[in-house]
């Protein structure tokens, strides 16, 4: 805005210049300049202001590139960092021209849901009605997995895969709080559909081992996460239970351990773990009646046990 004002000086020196052109053409006695220093003066005011108002207008077209420029690169940030952990776009930048970086965790707890009857829902819609229902619906994962440190691997479909480890694919690591999130995805969809009029429910499967993060692609890069555990977590949620989580040993074992070892809140907060109910059955069987052993998924599963909000 401070570049608005370079034209506006120069008006005053041609208004002054203008003034003493006046009074020699009206014959008025000026002492101060000879006629031809007034014209001169004239000319040289014009010339200013002729100067000043191009260079204006090059000093705004600079401004706005600029504006544009950084405005495209906070875009670009935004972009970058839904693509990728935060943190791993800082390993890319240090790195400058290097290989991209890849990372074992050890420690990662990743949960996958899937929306139960939302296929036939999908039938009755336009595409565009899809679109935005799975929109609104994923907008609400997204602020609750914000909302607690949790990184959204990808969705495929109607699955939505999130979830958290040691750095850099999250700042923190809460077991805990991953199994919340599973929570938070199945009360979402309940209040979503009970607000469309809709039956569609949600189910969780959640598992903590071990997996592995990079970057793939060319020209359309991002961070996947790969590894046994995207078996385990694919089984999990696929042999679920509508509106309930399921968890593998594993990630029982953790959250218990977790539970254990922090300190207690002073204020008790809502929802809370109450436990785990193991599943019963020889065999876990998905809704199409696929058949899967406890096996595949490091033994027995549990069922979460919350307490009401």
């Amino acid at each position: 805005r401070s570049q608005a004002f370079l034209f506006i000086p120069s008006l005053l020196f041609l208004a002054v210049a203008i003034g003493f052109v006046s009074y020699d053409v009206w014959g008025a006695y000026h002492a101060m300049l000879p006629f031809r220093g007034t014209w001169l003066f004239l000319f040289n005011a014009v010339l200013n202001t002729v100067l000043a108002h191009e260079g204006e207008q090059e000093s705004r077209a600079r401004f706005k590139a600029n504006l544009a420029r950084n405005s495209t690169s906070e875009r670009t940030q935004c972009i970058l960092e839904t693509l990728m952990p935060p943190l791993v776009v800082q390993q890319i930048r240090e790195l400058g021209n290097g290989d991209l970086p890849t990372h074992i965790y050890r420690h990662a707890t990743l949960a996958q849901s899937d929306l139960c009857g939302f296929t036939s829902l999908a039938a009755t819609k336009s595409p565009d009605e899809v679109v935005a229902l799975v929109q609104d619906l994923f907008g609400r994962f997204d602020r609750a997995s914000d909302a607690r440190g949790i990184y959204k691997v990808e969705t495929v479909g109607d699955a939505y895969i999130a979830g958290m480890a040691e750095e850099p694919l999250t700042v923190r690591n809460s077991p805990m709080d991953v199994v919340l999130f599973g929570l938070d995805m199945v009360r979402q969809v309940e209040e979503w559909s009970d607000s469309i009029g809709a039956s569609v429910r949600c189910r969780v499967g959640i598992h903590h081992g071990t997996c592995i993060g990079g970057i793939v692609g060319n020209d359309m890069q991002r961070y996947h996460i790969f590894g046994e555990m995207m078996n385990y977590i694919e089984i999990l949620e696929s042999t679920g239970v509508e509106s309930k989580v399921q968890v593998s040993k594993h990630c029982k074992a953790e959250i218990e351990h977790q539970m254990s070892t922090e300190a207690k809140p002073k204020m008790r907060v809502l929802p809370a773990i109450l436990g785990f109910e193991k599943r019963e059955g020889d065999q876990l069987k998905t809704s199409k009646g696929e058949v899967h052993e406890y096996s595949e998924v490091g033994g027995e599963t549990y069922w979460v046990l919350f307490e009401e909000a």
